[in-house]
């Protein structure tokens, strides 16, 4: 009895060890929540698996020995040690082998250098880099803002940038200098984005001649500008344009060193807080053949290079969007935030464009109009090849 006992009970001890071991482990998982604790019971039961052969091994090793032992044969005692613990080298390799083979890789986080601007145009990327739908695409960006498309297509066109979103007429124009880059989605359009505002004496566009006003050179809205005064009989040498940065445009037309500005929000309803009734809205860019694409451009070196991250990218830009539908009191505060207006100001600037993620014949048809606009009052040397400089493939495989 006693010697059963004493083989027993160390035995009994190692299993009882092993249970206790089990629990104390799972007790401290559990303070990393209930997923930590499932996961841990899987890889135990992994665990157990790989086990099986070595643990098999053991038992027969422990009836060899033990019969061998008692007959006193004990070279043959040491020859099945010897062979056990071979044979369980090769097995626990082995199982070691296929779990580092099984084991999910760690993904690295793609890097992406994306250029944009903390204004309406904008809010979809905003709101993807904030609320870190970029980051589940498995993507690190960094985030270059800034004052708009003009320097978006500029970082572009330097090689500082990887991707970028700006209006049609910055596209239009990288488009231009055949540096390869390519639009790879429209995220969102407005017809009537682009707002002149000036002094109420300024009844309409016609009464711009002789007048200075303030716009950012090489924007859209320089070119909604030019269709403006081109669509109401005035000529551009008639009209003083004035460049200035949208942060000065409030106090520009306040110091009257500029009679109306022109813009996209929230630059011309910053003009209308400042100076109160004094101004009011001139005109806007509706109705001159054009949606103004708001378009996501692209280096042929992260084509090259990583054509992936361009596909998570569109994926957490259409999220945002998407989010933006489903959760608008909170978007509406965060980009709010992000570019320092009220949530009332948010509300209004957003009732001039809309967004979605496409690209379709009238995005194409209104880029090459704006193109043909650039290029014949000198803006570009020629009209590039629009359909060219498009690459679809990144959009289709996030819309399929």
């Amino acid at each position: 009895m006693m010697e059963i006992l004493g083989q027993g009970i160390p035995t009994s001890l190692n299993f009882a060890t092993v249970g206790l071991g089990v629990f104390v482990i799972t007790s401290f998982v559990s303070a990393f929540g209930k997923e930590a604790v499932a996961a841990y019971g899987v890889a135990t039961r992994v665990e157990q698996i790989m086990l099986l052969p070595a643990m098999g091994l053991n038992v027969a090793t422990v009836a060899l020995v033990a019969q061998n032992a008692g007959a006193r044969r004990y070279d043959r005692v040491r020859a099945a040690v010897r062979a056990a613990l071979v044979y369980g080298l090769v097995f626990m390799a082995a199982a070691g082998a296929v779990l580092v083979m099984s084991a999910p890789v760690e993904k690295k986080d793609m890097e992406l250098r994306l250029t944009y601007s903390n204004k309406i145009d904008y809010e979809p990327l905003i709101i993807a880099q904030e609320k870190g739908f970029f980051k589940d695409e498995g993507l690190n960006v960094t985030a270059l803002v800034v004052s708009g498309g003009i320097q978006s297509a500029e970082a572009l066109a330097t090689g500082s940038a990887d991707m970028g979103a700006m209006g049609d007429a910055p596209a239009v124009t990288l488009m231009a200098k055949n540096m390869g880059a390519k639009m790879v989605a429209r995220y969102g359009d407005g017809e009537g984005q682009h707002r002149l505002v000036g002094w109420t004496d300024i009844g309409s566009v016609s009464d711009l001649a002789g007048k200075k006003v303030g716009v950012q050179f090489g924007s859209s809205s320089q070119g909604a500008f030019l269709r403006l005064l081109e669509a109401n009989g005035i000529s551009a040498g008639d009209v003083t344009q004035v460049p200035l940065s949208p942060a000065d445009m409030p106090n520009a037309v306040k110091t009257r060193q500029v009679d109306a500005i022109i813009g996209s929000e929230p630059w011309p309803t910053n003009v209308e807080n400042a100076n109160g009734a004094d101004v009011h809205e001139i005109a806007n860019s509706s109705g001159l053949g054009s949606t103004y694409p708001l378009a996501l451009m692209v280096t042929q070196k992260l084509i090259d290079e990583r054509p992936e991250a361009v596909t998570a990218a569109l994926k957490a830009i259409d999220r945002a969007i998407k989010y933006m539908e489903t959760d608008r009191d909170a978007a509406i505060t965060l980009c709010a935030s992000k570019i320092g207006i009220s949530a009332e100001d948010e509300k209004k600037c957003l009732t001039t464009v809309s967004y979605d993620l496409g690209l379709n014949e009238t995005d194409i048809i209104s880029l090459r109009s704006v193109g043909e606009f650039l290029a014949s009052s000198g803006k570009i040397a020629a009209l590039p090849d629009i359909e060219a400089s498009i690459d679809r493939t990144y959009l289709d495989a996030v819309k399929d």
